[in-house]
């Protein structure tokens, strides 16, 4: 995490962006396609069909 960090406030010093706070709804939203990224993945090794409705 504190070279992710470093890495952004590099950049920002160099380049003069400015920071933009995406929100935390868009890690939640991020971390649950990854979550079922990972479900279909575990279920294809294991021959297990897979339904996931989208809530969107």
């Amino acid at each position: 995490m504190a070279h992710r960090l470093a890495r952004l406030v590099y950049r920002l010093l160099k380049y003069g962006h400015d920071y933009v706070d995406r929100g935390c709804t868009t890690y939640e939203e991020r971390y649950r396609q990854q979550q079922i990224k990972l479900l279909r993945k575990k279920a294809a090794q294991l021959g297990i069909p897979l339904q996931i409705p989208d809530l969107a």
